[in-house]
């Protein structure tokens, strides 16, 4: 990794770190941390929509609050405004998110991360917070690359990247 993509990953680790220590939830933490991180803003109303997926979706403890504003966020960047333009290149980057963040902490829900990271010292979750945010900001600089590298016939077919495990 350059110097500059590291220098926003780790800012992106830094702001997550102390927004969590000001009051922010993950989902909270996340979107304004990488966001900035990368040099821009999203609205107030993009800030706000990302509150509701804390906790894994209000404290239900579902998909962890990170993964969910990276969804955000590369649909923010990514994301369609019409029917007619195509989907398979958010959707790709979400599937690659969700794959990196399960590989790095095991899952991608709240209710099986929260456990484990309430017993560490300090507060819960900040591991979660700061390395998530890593990953999402690394996945951000990286993404027209991994676009880039998908093959042209992948792009067509419309299918999900990776399959569903229903055994879980």
């Amino acid at each position: 990794m350059d110097a500059i993509k590291k220098a926003k990953t780790d800012k992106a680790a830094a702001l997550a770190r102390e927004y969590k220590l000001s009051g922010y939830h993950c989902s909270e933490s996340t979107i304004r941390a990488c966001s900035e991180a990368m040099g821009f803003r999203p609205s107030d109303d993009v800030l706000r929509a990302a509150c509701g997926f804390r906790g894994g979706g209000g404290g239900y403890l579902d998909r962890c609050g990170v993964v969910e504003a990276g969804c955000m966020l590369v649909s923010y960047l990514y994301g369609r405004l019409s029917p007619d333009q195509a989907d398979w290149d958010y959707s790709y980057l979400i599937c690659v998110l969700q794959d990196r963040f399960k590989e790095h902490f095991g899952s991608i829900h709240c209710r099986d991360l929260l456990p484990a990271e309430r017993k560490k010292e300090g507060p819960a979750c900040m591991r979660v917070f700061v390395e998530g945010a890593d990953l999402v900001a690394k996945l951000l600089l990286d993404a027209q690359e991994i676009l880039d590298d998908v093959p042209p016939e992948e792009r067509k077919k419309g299918r999900l990247w990776f399959p569903i495990d229903d055994s879980k």
